[in-house]
């Protein structure tokens, strides 16, 4: 029954499954815990809490260009979108409260993505220095 409920959870409107990940967090959410959905203004109400310029100045250092290219807002590319609002876990929907989000100073919520959590891809080529040709970068499985 368990497995029926994920699997039904999971499906999309197109048919197919993916997994439910907190556009906020990049946790999937799993099991019975609460799917919430997060409007893309929301999202922009809290954008001096989880934009790349505000991970930089709480952190006083800036992030790398590799993940500059990757974000302007430090949110999920996992997540699922449906028009302008994607799926969030209840803690960080509680912590994106427009409540929240008007306080001066206010971190993001605690498993942000914003709160030190920055992630990014690797590069398919590395150049190292004083090698001359770069190096790619195989998977291994």
């Amino acid at each position: 029954m368990k497995a029926i409920k994920q699997a039904i959870r999971t499906k999309r409107p197109n048919g197919t499954h993916q997994a439910i990940v907190c556009v906020v967090c990049d946790r999937v959410i799993i099991g019975e815990e609460k799917v919430c959905n997060i409007s893309t203004e929301r999202l922009e109400e809290n954008r001096h809490r989880i934009s790349v310029v505000a991970y930089e100045e709480f952190y006083r250092k800036p992030l790398h260009p590799l993940l500059l290219e990757q974000y302007s807002l430090l949110l999920s590319p996992r997540a699922y979108r449906e028009g302008d609002n994607f799926e969030c876990c209840q803690s960080c929907n509680s912590g994106m409260q427009p409540s929240k989000a008007k306080k001066k100073g206010s971190k993001p919520p605690k498993y942000a993505i914003a709160n030190g959590f920055v992630i990014g891809h690797f590069p398919s080529v590395i150049q190292i220095p004083g090698e001359v040709e770069p190096r790619r970068i195989v998977p291994i499985i």
